[in-house]
């Protein structure tokens, strides 16, 4: 791991984690209900605490597949694994950037989604991986965030690009905001799918920031949604351009105070019908 790779996955833990992740964490391991002897399957699995939690609350005999797209963070996640030897051994920790994922079809008891790590596994990629490797009458479990994540911050990137006549990214915020699944949408889904006993929970948190700058480098941005955010307002010069005024537009709305940012997200659970 290079010493840029290390300080990223510092942050992510100590700063990162803890005001996203460990929520959507949170959100899942309550939903999780234990069996004797299960396979559980984890997309996203970003720095291996989720992994450890999932490990904890099952029996000697079960299993619990990690699976994290960012090498450094999968790197990570076998340093604090390894840390409990116990527990190491009920634990694999694997890498990759991309679906689909070499499991037999019906190989889990369970599977489960945190998009919790950023530029990770994307809930397109994860949804039918986990539909696919999931035995009938296993539970599914997914986390995400839904429509109204981030909103002061896209109302002002919106702002912008429109003053800006930036068609273009507008059509690109358009369709990153649409893909947020709206309410209980994640819900329906699974019933559409044929899942039964659904659940869905809803979070909803902030995070303050004492400036744009604070806002921009803190490592939940940096190593969160800011890449795409960045994609959308396209390359180089115009992307640079476009930020420059988001960071001004967010001193001038906010100063002598603070950025509140909203966070929404979503916790649905279903179980497989038999075939």
């Amino acid at each position: 791991m290079t010493e840029k790779q290390e300080r990223l996955v510092k942050a992510f833990d100590a700063e990162a984690w803890p005001l996203y992740g460990a929520r959507l964490a949170g959100m899942i391991g309550k939903a999780f209900t234990p069996r004797a002897g299960a396979r559980v399957l984890v997309l996203g699995g970003a720095s291996g605490h989720l992994a450890l939690a999932l490990a904890r609350a099952l029996d000697a005999e079960s299993r619990v597949v990690s699976f994290e797209a960012a090498p450094a963070l999968a790197a990570q996640a076998r340093r604090r694994t390894d840390s409990d030897p116990a527990l190491a051994a009920r634990i694999a920790i694997l890498e990759g950037s991309a679906a689909p994922f070499a499991f037999d079809t019906g190989s889990f008891d369970a599977a489960i989604f945190c998009a919790g790590g950023g530029d990770g596994i994307t809930v397109e990629d994860g949804t039918a991986e986990l539909v696919r490797a999931l035995r009938p009458g296993g539970q599914l479990i997914a986390a995400l965030p839904l429509r109204g994540a981030w909103a002061e911050f896209l109302d002002i990137f919106r702002g912008v690009l429109r003053d800006n006549r930036k068609a273009e990214g507008l059509a690109a915020l358009d369709r990153y905001i649409a893909a947020l699944p709206e309410g209980d949408a994640p819900a329906a889904a699974l019933e559409q799918a044929g899942f039964h006993d659904v659940t869905m929970t809803i979070d909803r948190w902030e995070l303050l920031f004492k400036s744009a700058r604070e806002f921009f480098f803190a490592p939940v941005i940096e190593l969160g949604p800011l890449p795409r955010w960045k994609a959308i307002a396209g390359h180089g010069d115009e992307m640079q351009d476009i930020f420059f005024f988001i960071k001004e537009a967010i001193d001038a709305y906010f100063a002598g105070g603070v950025f509140s940012l909203s966070v929404v997200a979503g916790c649905v659970k279903g179980t497989k019908a038999a075939s």
